[in-house]
């Protein structure tokens, strides 16, 4: 019987589909991956000579599913670099002596790629071209999870890796280390059970399909949403309010705009900022049953805006500010 061998590996791409695949900068001690090869790769023709078809050819190939792991304040900032796509890295300039990396949305449709390798006990399911269709970062009431889901260009297979695999020394998040904030306001962490951001790329491998090759040459991205659903304790109709954009039923003005920050933090090993300065709530439930606790579902969506940066300001809807002990995380220092 084979050993219990399962990890995940990644580091960014010199160029989309780098081949040779690079080594691993980094391991994820992952809880799950469903990143697999795809289904339906032959082409079956429907000839009319007999009644069930007896032809095929290959066609389309395109890996994807996901990676699911307990998030720590290293790791992830990988995630959001390729999820946001665009990034500003300054020395020393976090809190402490920790460095700075911020993370906002790009408009290009390509996002930067990279390669993922994950242990499957008997063999390394190595994807090249990955590139990230979306970043889940759930807050619940155990460990912080992100899930990364992704379509890659193609897959091979490796060895397992020999040696001591990578993993980063800093600790997967509690429920307990994360804390909201409006923007302007005061904490609203004890009014949240639980939340989960989504920044969604809407990626599709058939777009970047090509004549001469049966596998993508890119994976294009198109419309990015961030959202934000969380479970709020029903203590008040400030949410449904904001909603209405007035006190008593919707206003004819729509919605009320306000800004929401949460925190992730990591003491000693640093912390990440997550600012949304325009956010309008797109659905707010109260809905009653039986005798068991009322709580409010709300959906959130973050809106194109200013941000402000360390050195200036950009546009975008998210700006995600992370202080760690990473270096700069460019393809040559990987």
């Amino acid at each position: 019987m084979s050993e219990i061998r399962r990890y995940g590996g990644i580091t960014e791409e010199t160029e989309f589909g780098q081949n040779p695949a690079p080594d691993a900068h980094v391991h994820l001690d992952i809880s799950s991956s469903s990143l697999d090869v795809p289904g339906d790769t032959n082409i079956i023709y429907d000839g009319g000579a007999r009644r069930t078809a007896r032809l095929y050819r290959p066609g389309f190939y395109a890996p994807a599913g996901n990676i699911v792991y307990g998030l720590d304040i290293r790791t992830i900032g990988w995630f959001l670099k390729w999820a946001l796509g665009n990034y500003k890295f300054t020395t020393g300039g976090g809190e402490g002596l920790l460095n700075l990396h911020e993370f906002y949305g790009t408009e290009s449709t390509l996002l930067p790629s990279f390669c993922a390798r994950i242990g499957k006990d008997i063999f390394e399911h190595v994807f090249s071209g990955c590139t990230v269709n979306s970043l889940e970062i759930n807050v619940g009431n155990e460990l912080c999870m992100a899930t990364v889901d992704i379509v890659a260009q193609k897959d091979s297979k490796a060895a397992l890796e020999a040696g001591a695999l990578q993993f980063p020394i800093e600790y997967p998040l509690a429920f307990h280390e994360v804390t909201a904030f409006l923007i302007g306001g005061d904490e609203i962490s004890t009014e949240i059970q639980e939340f989960t951001l989504t920044i969604a790329n809407n990626v599709a491998a058939d777009q970047g399909r090509h004549i001469g090759s049966r596998f993508p040459a890119r994976v294009p991205a198109s419309e990015r949403q961030t959202t934000l659903s969380l479970t709020r304790f029903h203590e008040n109709t400030d949410m449904l309010e904001k909603l209405w954009g007035a006190q008593e039923g919707p206003a004819n003005e729509g919605s009320t705009e306000y800004g929401l920050r949460l925190e992730l933090d990591s003491g000693e090993h640093g912390k990440l900022i997550i600012t949304m300065p325009k956010i309008i709530n797109t659905s707010v439930q109260q809905q009653p049953s039986s005798r068991d606790m009322m709580t409010q579902p709300v959906e959130i969506r973050a809106l194109m805006t200013e941000l402000t940066l360390d050195d200036g300001t950009v546009e975008g809807e998210v700006l995600c500010s992370l202080d760690n002990n990473e270096d700069e995380m460019d393809v040559e220092g990987t």
